[in-house]
């Protein structure tokens, strides 16, 4: 790296040389040299030299700038090779290639990285362009042409060095027929230099499908393989004997190809069918090892049985519109992770389903719309969800290690649990038709308000737990759960944040994914949570260094005033409940402190 070293002196000497002349060309043009003055001369010799002196300090400064530059890139090359390919490994691929031009060093260094990611769609025509017009497709053709030589320029640098390959990804977003000897290629060389995790994501288009080479099924170094909109042939001659993960998207799998793949390799430990065509029924019962499965919108599937001692998670999602699945998981007696979307669902299923599960451990119900009335029992239950099931009006849970909850509905179906031990909780409440129509409250109404007071108040105060109220642009942190202040308003999000989370980090989150208008904080009078808060947002231009390096800014960047609410003085014209129920907040029980919140658009 001395020769960086040596052309950065030579330049900066340059500009040294430059600027002095200039100064003193500059200076001779102001010497009259009939009338001057000996005094004047020395005065304006003076300046040259104080000028001169300046040019060079800074010259210098720029130099030992750069020089610490050089010198960062030193030390990164010095790094061990591990390392090396850690940091190109979050370069897209071109960004990593052109690492390549350092040295000779980093150019090994690229040419035995072991990822090898390439994307069509960094190659594509931009947004703006007129849609199927000429222009555009001579464009798309030129970039295509460009994406099948860079990837060819990469293999190429390859050929002789005969590295292993980590992953091999590829992502196909325009495919044509002319494509597919290339594609053919470059999978062939993966083959060839014993890659471990294939990706491959082809874009289906009308009745173009891309047929995946037979010889992938017979790549017996692959650990992980995933497929999308590929086509697949045959899968009678299947050699995948180290295979451990096996993903396929948007593919039909009709007659017994799912059956000749599954039989065909041992050692799958995660199994996962997502929007996949032909398959009926899925039998599992060769796996030993297996771990995961998850089954996502398999049209015209209608069973599922599977036979796995050691499976821990499953996750099965289906639209009301697709045909009823069974689903038979009674011998999976270790599931530890349970995830249901089904429609059809009932009551009866979903009590056997869970009466197979002793250990459960995690459990998410989500848009199972024909759940009315259930029972959750479980002493190993430690994180429950229930989002979207909208008839569900009874929810019996007795899980005494439960530590996370989530909900999100318009009801309480969950009024009569204990929650003595929860950590955290999501309460989403969202009632639409209420909040469009001006309902005005009647006794129901105030039982819910009192059913969701009295929940949160069998929560367990010694526990430092925070809650978190949100509605629309407005937004309550209560410090203490010994009092509890909600507004009478519908569309209410409430999280319960634990106890380990500082006042600091629990900012930054709720600014970080929401831009309230206003923030309430309720606190008893001892409390400091109110000057940490204030003293955060009023000396937050002290931190306008915190995204130098991201393109997306923090809260900072886009928060433009912030103001102490006066209740006395201040009407929120837009919210009148809301200014209302802060007014009326009991200044006895504890202390309430709003700051309004003005921001920038984005």
């Amino acid at each position: 790296m001395i020769w960086k070293r040596v052309i950065l002196r030579k330049l900066l000497r340059k500009k040294l040389t430059e600027k002095e002349k200039n100064l003193s060309m500059f200076l001779d043009q102001r010497i009259d040299p009939v009338g001057i003055q000996m005094k004047r001369k020395r005065e304006d010799f003076n300046i040259m030299d104080q000028r001169i002196d300046i040019a060079r300090k800074r010259s210098r400064k720029d130099f030992d700038t750069m020089d610490q530059t050089v010198d960062a890139m030193d030390r990164i090359s010095q790094l061990p090779e591990p390392i090396i390919h850690h940091i190109l490994s979050f370069l897209h691929t071109e960004d990593a290639a052109r690492t390549s031009i350092l040295s000779k060093k980093w150019k090994q260094m690229w040419e035995s990285f072991p990822i090898l990611d390439f994307d069509q769609r960094y190659f594509q025509v931009q947004d703006g362009e007129q849609h199927g017009s000429s222009k555009e497709k001579i464009q798309e053709i030129q970039n295509n042409k460009k994406f099948r030589n860079f990837v060819d320029y990469c293999l190429q640098s390859r050929l002789e060095q005969k590295f292993s390959i980590q992953k091999f990804r590829l992502y196909i977003a325009s495919f044509d027929s002319e494509l597919a000897p290339h594609m053919n290629r470059w999978i062939s060389f993966a083959n060839e230099n014993n890659v471990k995790e294939l990706d491959l994501h082809v874009q289906v288009k009308k009745y173009r499908r891309y047929s995946l080479p037979q010889t992938v099924l017979t790549a017996k170094t692959i650990t992980e393989l995933s497929l999308y909109g590929c086509k697949l042939k045959t899968c009678n001659d299947v050699q995948l004997s180290y295979l451990q993960k096996l993903c396929l998207k948007k593919i039909y799998v009709g007659g017994q190809k799912i059956q000749n793949l599954i039989r065909s390799c041992p050692l799958i430990e995660d199994l996962r069918l997502i929007s996949c065509n032909g398959l009926r029924k899925l039998e599992v019962s060769t796996l030993l090892r297996l771990n995961r499965v998850e089954v996502h919108l398999c049209h015209g599937l209608k069973a599922v049985n599977i036979e796995a001692p050691d499976l821990q998670t499953f996750w099965f999602y289906r639209k009301k519109s697709m045909r009823p699945c069974e689903i038979n998981l009674a011998t999976c007696k270790s599931l530890k992770r349970l995830a249901l979307e089904d429609p059809n669902m009932t009551d009866e299923l979903f009590q056997k389903q869970l009466f197979n599960f002793p250990i459960l451990e995690q459990l998410v119900l989500s848009k199972c719309s024909s759940l009315e009335n259930i029972q959750i029992l479980s002493q190993h239950l430690k994180s429950l969800t229930l989002r979207g099931c909208k008839n569900l009006v009874e929810a019996e849970i007795d899980s005494p290690n439960l530590l996370t909850f989530e909900y999100d509905g318009d009801k309480l179906p969950f009024s009569s649990m204990i929650p003595s031990g929860l950590l955290e909780a999501k309460l989403s409440f969202e009632s639409l038709q209420k909040a469009k129509l001006g309902f005005c409250y009647g006794d129901d109404d105030f039982l819910w308000f009192a059913k969701l007071r009295g929940f949160l108040a069998k929560l367990n105060h010694s526990g430092g737990l925070k809650l978190v109220v949100r509605s629309k642009k407005n937004v309550i942190i209560h410090e203490d759960l010994g009092e509890i202040l909600l507004p009478p308003l519908y569309n209410l999000k409430l999280e319960i944040i634990k106890s380990s989370m500082s006042f600091k980090d629990l900012l930054e989150y709720l600014l970080r994914t929401h831009h309230p208008e206003t923030l309430c904080i309720v606190s008893s009078s001892t409390s400091k949570f109110i000057e940490l808060i204030h003293e955060k947002l009023m000396n937050r231009e002290e931190d306008t260094n915190c995204c130098r390096y991201y393109s997306k800014k923090c809260w900072r960047h886009y928060l433009k005033d912030v103001e102490i609410e006066n209740f006395e003085v201040t009407e929120d014209i837009k919210n009148p409940s809301w200014n209302a129920w802060l007014k009326s907040i009991p200044t006895h029980l504890c202390q309430t402190t709003s700051f309004r919140l003005k921001w920038n658009s984005h």
